[in-house]
């Protein structure tokens, strides 16, 4: 916090005078005087500020020269700050291929689907046929939950047909369901990451966006961005806003933004917005 008086008036702004090399800081700032009548008076507004090292807010006045006093009470001022700070890491990100040993029930559960033991369920899709079991998909799934009440017509019919989801991608799905384990995720991320979003598979949408993030570069940055916003991707989103605003120069020459501007305007304004 810095006070500086300029011309008699006195005014306020926060410095951001250490931080981790190339890390943008996110704060939001706010700041009262706390007057002699034990009142608080609003001298620094409550406001969002991304600021890397060395960088500073803006400068709010706090006192006025003809707020000055013949008793140079002026000279003494209390002041109440709060300061409150989002840090986006950009370290330790989740991968696809850490997952935890397998136990027994885990690798039983997982031959049930490889093996079609007992199925009760079908999946239609691009003409493929996969089998599943209602109390797996219901249980892993609250897409699948809500699908298979006993009143519905897929309850009843025992099948569903999949008009949205790639073959490949749904075949991954069901084993993520069954083994917690996605194997082809590196090869398909978009595929895996919407049909996550549709069978509500937060897990499987938050290893794909991770990995996905770990891709962005120069030419995908916009179109990344965009569908992070369209598939409610919060830590992608994050991730792809730093990298754009890291390399904007370089990111706006690419025809993928120019591609994003037509096709995804609200996500230009967006970005717009955060780049100030």
């Amino acid at each position: 916090m810095v006070l500086t008086k300029k011309n008699n008036e006195l005014f306020l702004q926060f410095l951001l005078e250490k931080c981790e090399s190339g890390k943008l800081l996110r704060a939001k700032l706010k700041a009262d005087e706390i007057l002699p009548s034990g009142e608080k008076r609003e001298v620094f507004p409550c406001e969002w500020y991304e600021l890397e090292e060395g960088n500073s807010s803006e400068m709010q006045l706090v006192r006025k020269a003809d707020c000055i006093r013949e008793d140079n009470s002026e000279n003494e001022i209390t002041l109440q700050c709060e300061v409150c700070m989002r840090c986006i890491v950009h370290d330790e990100l989740p991968t696809a291929d850490t997952a935890e040993h397998q136990s027994d029930v885990a690798r039983a559960v997982g031959e049930m689907y490889s093996e079609e033991v007992h199925t009760d369920f079908e999946l239609h899709t691009e003409g493929s046929v996969l089998k599943a079991h209602k109390s797996l998909l219901s249980v892993r799934s609250p897409y699948f939950a809500a699908l298979l009440q006993p009143h519905t017509k897929e309850a009843k019919e025992g099948f569903v047909q999949i008009t949205d989801v790639k073959t490949e991608a749904l075949k991954q799905v069901l084993l993520f369901m069954y083994t917690g384990v996605a194997p082809a995720l590196k090869d398909m991320p978009w595929d895996l990451l919407i049909a996550a979003d549709k069978f509500q598979l937060q897990q499987l949408k938050r290893q794909c966006e991770a990995h996905i993030a770990s891709q962005l570069d120069v030419d995908n940055a916009a179109e990344t961005a965009a569908n992070a916003l369209l598939f409610s991707c919060d830590m992608l989103w994050d991730r792809a806003v730093f990298f754009i605003r890291t390399n904007l120069y370089r990111v706006m020459r690419t025809p993928g933004w120019a591609l994003v501007i037509t096709a995804h305007p609200e996500a230009i304004q967006r970005l717009s917005e955060l780049m100030g």
